[in-house]
């Protein structure tokens, strides 16, 4: 049969190897000396010291193997802890809303266009403006409707003149809309406000505030 011998028994081997080399390594010294009176103390010796402090920390974990294992498995939850706090957690995905099919519906049969018919399902109050997208003057004035339509609250919707399915339908009941020209509703379809060519954002935020008021 194998004789198996552990690892606090080798170590200890080797450590009582080093003492007896140590041992006779000084014997030798106080042998060779002839007139020496110093004695070398192998149990003193730096070398030594470090060698029993080693077998004896090997013997330790030899006799309670788990203790450094609970150690190690303790720091790990703490360190993932601490990077799960450092996390900052995601933004919740916001809803987009859904215009009511109601207003939409109420709009659209009263003969506005779609994209006017949904502004009116998120807004009471809405800012057209009919502009050509090609037009220098219609550009500044789309970015006045806007900023007088925010001024108010109102929506916001601009209408292409060239876009045949934008304005058709408001051309048959208006006649031809000259380009820019500003026009405000409120719901169902009611046409509050009308002013042709230019305007600057605060004759439009007035218009639409004016129309808020009487809705």
């Amino acid at each position: 049969m194998a004789l198996t011998v552990s690892a606090p028994i080798r170590i200890v081997a080797l450590v009582g190897l080093l003492l007896a080399l140590v041992a006779g390594g000084a014997m030798r010294f106080m042998g060779g000396g002839s007139g020496s009176t110093t004695s070398v103390v192998p149990s003193q010796n730096s070398a030594v010291l470090r060698a029993k402090s080693v077998a004896a920390r090997a013997s330790a974990r030899a006799k309670n193997p788990t203790a450094a294992t609970a150690a190690a498995a303790t720091a790990k939850p703490v360190a993932a802890a601490t990077h799960k706090a450092a996390a900052k957690p995601a933004a919740p995905t916001k809803a987009v809303a859904e215009p009511a099919p109601a207003h939409v519906s109420a709009a659209q049969a009263a003969g506005l266009p779609a994209p006017l018919a949904r502004a009116l399902a998120f807004n009471p109050t809405v800012v057209a403006i009919i502009y050509n997208p090609q037009a220098e003057v219609d550009g500044i004035a789309f970015a006045e409707a806007r900023a007088g339509a925010a001024l108010a609250g109102a929506g916001f919707v601009g209408l292409n003149v060239l876009s045949r399915a934008q304005v058709e339908k408001l051309t048959e009941q208006l006649g031809v809309l000259p380009d820019p020209a500003v026009l405000v509703f409120t719901r169902p379809a009611h046409l509050a406000a009308r002013l042709d060519g230019f305007a600057d954002k605060e004759t439009v935020a007035q218009a639409a505030e004016n129309a808020a008021a009487g809705s």
